[in-house]
């Protein structure tokens, strides 16, 4: 019965581990915002809102078809190694991470854009170092293999 019931230890939601920092940017830039380049400002936030979208959408229903939840607290009912998995190990985070990363272009906020490097270090410490830990101990060698062969961000 334990088993069924383990998971990962997240502790934090992790969309406000993104949320924050972003927050906390916005605030600090509310006077000192980017002026210059606001039409390719604007077109690469859509281009990069839309890859989230997209990457946060294939991965889901990658999970989703392979019969286990995207939620961290759930606990794992397969290894997903296919779709947006077989080129980062977080393919949902990163969708966050370029969530944030449009976001903060589009209001123009430098402040927020020094902190996405904050908002990155935060999620593997509060949410993927928790993950992996459990995924190591729930599929064993099978997640040794995936991650000696599959980056933990960006795709190789």
């Amino acid at each position: 019965m334990a088993e069924r019931n383990a998971h990962a230890d997240v502790r934090v939601l992790p969309p406000l581990i993104f949320l924050v920092p972003l927050a906390l940017g916005l605030v600090l830039s509310r006077r000192r915002r980017m002026r210059r380049w606001a039409g390719p400002r604007l077109a690469l936030a859509r281009v990069l809102g839309a890859l989230a979208v997209g990457l946060f959408g294939w991965a889901t229903a990658t999970m989703l078809r392979a019969g286990t939840n995207p939620e961290p607290w759930v606990p794992a009912a397969a290894l997903v190694t296919d779709g947006p998995f077989r080129r980062t190990r977080n393919p949902i985070y990163l969708a966050y991470a370029l969530a944030y990363l449009a976001f903060a272009i589009w209001r123009g906020s430098w402040a927020a854009l020094g902190l996405l490097g904050t908002a990155v270090r935060l999620t593997n410490r509060l949410a993927i170092e928790p993950e992996e830990a459990y995924l190591r101990k729930r599929f064993g060698e099978a997640y040794e293999r995936y991650t000696a062969k599959t980056p933990r961000w960006l795709p190789r």
